[in-house]
């Protein structure tokens, strides 16, 4: 009989035990990470949570944000796209200089914020850069240096003042034959906030959505740590400048080492300015924190094409807009709103303050 109560107490104790552990596995935090190949550029993200399905079916939704806002914004038609199917952007372009084009809700949010900033900059933020851009051959199969006459041509098409925006009908017009957009600039970052809400829509707390650099974070890392993101060494690629410590934000960086082509062993940078259409020297490299990742993506390219000491005065203007610049001369400015966020980590051939 006391084998008999001693058995039953090691099948209880088992019995609870095989019951702890079901529990404390079912209750650890998991990572769930996807990729695919969208706007160009390989897109992740990396949800947490204990509820794997759940978190599947949320980054599903999210990756389907991201591919509309790209099915959208894209540029260039793919053979297999029929003409009912092409892009917002492509229809624009198409109907540059002979009528208005209704368009998607978040496509006329994207025009309307590159106006805001083509108005804030002066000019130099320009969505219309497309004719320039073509001419030097980004995105296509041939590229070149333009002649000077060939670029004041095309520059002569470049002006956001001439894209017409209808908030009654929700429609786009260029009103220059030959004019074109090019949403580069803005389309990534606007995407990846997208899918951030949706994310946050569908109940997840904590996850990461890295596209191309484009990088926006929800909640914190762990309970009491924030997330730590890499600013790459512009000269370096294998090689961080600094580190950065954020939550529920976002950071983009444009550099003169991304989106390059070479001619005649030469190698230019897409950064382009609206006022030469050459690509612009100022920076080497231009890191945005904001809240908001269409934000940050279009402040980068923007701040980007400003001198620097201009662009810090511009940042600092904005609200929770904080930046990291690489100067031409291998200077390095931050933002004061960054101290205590940020851990410079520089090669020798930098200097900083």
């Amino acid at each position: 009989m006391k084998k008999f109560r001693l058995a039953l107490v090691i099948i209880s104790l088992g019995l609870v035990l095989g019951i702890g552990i079901i529990f404390f596995a079912q209750s650890q935090e998991r990572e769930l990470m996807r990729e695919e190949f969208l706007m160009d550029t390989l897109v992740s993200i990396s949800t947490y949570g204990t509820d794997t399905d759940f978190l599947q079916e949320a980054t599903q939704k999210a990756f389907l944000e991201i591919r509309r806002i790209a099915d959208l914004t894209n540029r260039f038609p793919l053979p297999s796209i029929t003409a009912a199917a092409l892009s917002d952007v492509i229809r624009i372009n198409e109907m540059a200089g002979i009528k208005p084009v209704v368009v998607d809700e978040d496509v006329f949010k994207m025009l309307q914020l590159a106006q805001e900033y083509n108005r804030l900059t002066e000019g130099a933020f320009d969505v219309t850069i497309g004719p320039v851009m073509d001419l030097w051959g980004f995105g296509r199969e041939k590229q070149k240096v333009p002649t000077a006459s060939e670029l004041q041509k095309a520059l002569a098409l470049v002006d956001s003042r001439k894209l017409i925006l209808d908030q009654k009908a929700h429609s786009a017009f260029l009103n220059k034959k030959g004019m074109a957009l090019d949403l580069g600039a803005v389309a990534k970052g606007y995407a990846v906030e997208k899918a951030a809400q949706v994310l946050e829509k569908e109940g997840v707390e904590k996850a990461l959505i890295n596209a191309g650099g484009n990088i926006r974070v929800l909640g914190k890392k762990e309970k009491w740590k924030p997330w730590k993101i890499g600013i790459q060494d512009p000269r370096t690629p294998s090689a961080l400048m600094g580190i950065l410590s954020l939550e529920d934000e976002a950071v983009v960086t444009s550099g003169d080492y991304n989106r390059t082509i070479q001619i005649a062993g030469k190698t230019y940078h897409h950064l382009l300015s609206s006022q030469t259409g050459y690509p612009v020297g100022y920076n080497i490299s231009v890191t945005v924190v904001t809240r908001d990742a269409a934000q940050a993506d279009l402040l980068s390219t923007a701040l980007f094409l400003l001198e620097p000491q201009q662009a810090l005065e511009f940042a600092a203007k904005l609200n929770k807009v904080e930046v990291v610049l690489v100067t031409a001369d291998k200077k390095i400015l931050c933002s004061p709103g960054l101290r205590g966020k940020i851990e410079l980590r520089p090669g020798e051939e930098y200097s900083y303050d």
